[in-house]
Parts: C-alpha cells; structure tokens; sequence
C-alpha cells in the first residue's frame, strides 16, 4: 500500500514537471515570436520614417557619392546661401547638406544642385591639374571694408577668388601670361612713402602720372579680375594664392575710385603681404598704410606741389585730378595732407565738392580702364569663333559669371583641336601687354 502511494505521488509530479516544462517552452516561443514580430515592426517605422524624413548619414555604399563636397561648400557659399536656404531650394533636409559639404553628393543631384548654386554640373567634378580653390580662405584675403560687410557677404566674394582661380588657370593652360615681379619681400618694411617711391622707380615711371592702372598691374604679373555682385558691400581686395598675386575689383565704381582701389591693393601686397602672419592690427593701421601707399603712387609729392598753388581753388583741383587721373576728393585729401589747403579751406572744398555731386561720381571724368588680358584672349577666341559654353564646361563657370569676372569680356576659347594625345596644349600664344607710358585713360 506505501510503495502504491508513493508511486502515484511520483507519477504525479512528474506529470506536474512535464506540464511546467511545457508551459515554459509556450513562454518561450511566444516571447520569441514576439521579439521577432517586434523586430519586423521596427524594420518597417525605421524605412517608412528613412522615407518621409532622409537620413543625413551616408550609407554603405560609396560609390552613390560622386560629386565633390568642397566644391559644394565654395558654391553654397559663392551663391551667398545658407544651408537652410540650399535645403529648401533642392527639397531636402539641412542635415542632409551638411552630409554633402562632408561626404559629397549622390550624383542624382547634380542638376538640382548646379541650377540652386548658378555653376556648371561640371563644377562638381575637379579635374587633377586645377587649384585647390578651396584652401583661398578669409585669412589669406585682404579686405578695405570689414565694417560695411557681413560674414556671408565676404565668403561669397572670397568664393568669387575662387572662381578667378578657375578661370586663370584655364587661361594660363592656352596663354603665357606675365609672371609677376612685384618687390614683396623688398618692401615689406618700409614706411608707405618710401615703398611707393621705390616701386615707381621700379617702374620707371618717376613723377609721371601713372596709366591704365588694369593693364599696368596685368604688365607686371598681378591678375587683376572684377567682383560680379557683392563689389558694393565688399569693395576691393588682394591676396596671394601659390605665389601669384591677385586683385579684385568693383568695376561698377567710377574709373578713377578704381584706379585708386588698385593703387590701394598693390600697396597690401608689397607692404604687407610678406610679413601678413606677423601683422597685429592691433598696433598698425594697415588701411591707412594701404591708403597712404596709393595716394603716393598716383600723386607723387614733388609734381603735387608743382601743379598745385598754396590755397587751392576749385580749378587748381580739378586740374590736378584729371592729370594724374584721380578722383575730385582724393585731389583735394592728397593736396591738404602736403600743406596746399589749410583745414578750414580743406574742410569748404569737401563741402563744395560734396554738394556738386563729386562724393559719389566725377563729372567730366575719365574713361573706363580696360583689361589687356581679358581682351586679348576675347579678342583672340572671337577670331577663332569658339562657343563660350565650351569654356564654361571647362571651368564650371557659367557664362555669365565668366563674363562679370573679365570685365564684360565674353570668353570664346576651347581647348579642343590644341591638345596633344595626352592632354598637352602643343603651343600657348604669348601675351605681350603694351602699357601706354603717356597718360591716356580708357586704354
């Protein structure tokens, strides 16, 4: 009877264990498929949610990014854009831009971009021989009006550089421009006066009023170029780039503000250019060295004095500005500053040249100054007729950004038919600039 009980009692709880076992591996595999059924839902809120909102990580495929991401950022910030702005106008996230300035751009989004940004596709794409453009940074730049200008305002005229890069290095593959031979080294510590001396002797110019002031700077290797749309805000600049100086302009300034602008640049570059990391601005007054520099080099003291009468009048100014090609109120500083006007006369001769309008334009004044460069290469592809989109193709430039760069000079070369089998152009035309040594505007 004992040994009957605790027979039934251990096929009892064995009956228990199988049934408690069964019901742990039900748990177990609901709980499994739960998880798994958890899983798939996830999958699908995470490709439904990669669908509505684009992810701005790049995936694991890198063959999907072809478009360059520096060259992105330089037109973003040419087109003067935010990234919020790009967003909008391409329809898609700013994180998503950010992934592009980063990691690049799926190719499928060249078109969007290039019409967003107002480049050429090809812009996208750098070709092994072009210029790093993407290293000509504001610390490189030397700006005259930091105050009047936004942030943005001078990253788009740096981007501008940039594009001037392009350009001259499209044009220096098919023609051999002037190298440069300004005394930077030489110059770079001496006051503002003598350096605009020494550079005029230089020269060989002496006392005489200078030229073209464009064509002179191209004779002596500097290449001078035109700001399409933020010269206003932004004024000129200079800065060097791999040993080659350049200087930009607002062409939409009168001839003579230009004139002086250039003047204002080439002293940057001969005063300032070599020792530009040691600079503090702090303790120099590198504008009004700058400023100094030019006044000197378009009006040199000695002839000043010689055409200009202790207590000036009006004629006296007008007479000596138009001989040496300046502007009314830069005559009248230059003419004060060497003892010709006392401050009261000075402080009356702004004022009447203020109220006849001499502040913002030049009644009677001289001519535009024109590029040699820009015009020879125009001039020479005319001759050729050579489409313009070609060299829009080739640098990614558009065509109205090529013509806003040179000056109103629509550009009409290619370099097809000049090249040899791997890619050597077999002859470049030498570029000879005759600068007028007599004064003579709008050359």
């Amino acid at each position: 009877m004992i040994e009957f009980r605790w027979r039934c009692r251990f096929q009892s709880l064995i009956r228990t264990s199988v049934g408690l076992w069964a019901g742990i591996s039900v748990l177990s595999s609901v709980k499994f498929l739960g998880m798994q059924l958890l899983r798939r839902l996830r999958i699908m809120m995470s490709v439904t949610r990669a669908e509505m909102w684009p992810s701005p990580f790049p995936q694991d495929d890198g063959s999907c990014f072809l478009l360059d991401s520096t060259r992105i950022r330089c037109a973003r910030e040419t087109a003067g854009l935010s990234k919020v702005q790009l967003a909008q106008l391409i329809s898609v996230d700013p994180r998503t831009v950010t992934n592009y300035e980063t990691n690049g751009a799926p190719q499928s989004k060249t078109v969007a971009l290039a019409e967003a940004l107002k480049v050429m596709p090809s812009f996208f794409t750098i070709h092994p021989s072009e210029p790093a453009i993407e290293d000509l940074s504001e610390t490189q730049v030397w700006f005259r009006s930091l105050r009047k200008s936004t942030a943005r305002q001078r990253k788009s005229a740096i981007g501008h550089g940039r594009s001037a890069l392009l350009l001259f290095h499209w044009i220096e593959s098919h023609f051999r421009l002037p190298n440069s031979d300004l005394p930077m080294e030489q110059m770079a510590q001496m006051p503002p006066e003598a350096s605009a001396l020494a550079l005029r002797g230089d020269w060989s110019y002496g006392e005489n009023p200078l030229p073209n002031m464009v064509s002179l700077a191209e004779s002596h290797g500097i290449r001078v170029f035109c700001l399409p749309s933020v010269g206003k805000e932004v004024d000129a600049f200079s800065f060097v780039f791999d040993g080659q100086p350049y200087i930009a302009v607002d062409a939409h300034k009168t001839p003579e503000r230009v004139r002086f602008d250039i003047a204002h640049e080439i002293g940057h570059l001969v005063m300032h250019e070599a020792s530009m990391s040691e600079l503090d601005a702090g303790t120099r007054d590198i504008e009004k060295e700058a400023h100094e520099f030019a006044s000197n080099l378009l009006m040199p003291e000695r002839r000043v004095k010689a055409l200009v009468p202790h207590h000036a009048l009006i004629g006296d100014i007008f007479k000596a500005k138009k001989y040496f090609g300046v502007a009314a109120m830069a005559m009248a500083y230059r003419a004060h500053a060497l003892g010709r006007l006392t401050d009261w006369e000075y402080r009356s001769m702004c004022s009447r040249l203020t109220s006849m309008g001499y502040r913002t334009a030049e009644s009677d004044g001289i001519d535009t100054e024109k590029s040699q460069v820009f015009g020879f290469v125009a001039s020479t592809n005319r001759a050729k007729g050579i489409s313009v989109n070609t060299v829009s193709e080739e640098t990614g430039l558009t065509s109205r950004e090529l013509h806003d760069l040179s000056f109103g000079n629509f550009m009409t070369v290619t370099s097809g038919g000049r090249e040899t089998a791997d890619g050597n152009v077999t002859s470049k035309p030498k570029l000879v600039l005759h600068v007028n040594r007599n004064f003579q505007t709008g050359e």
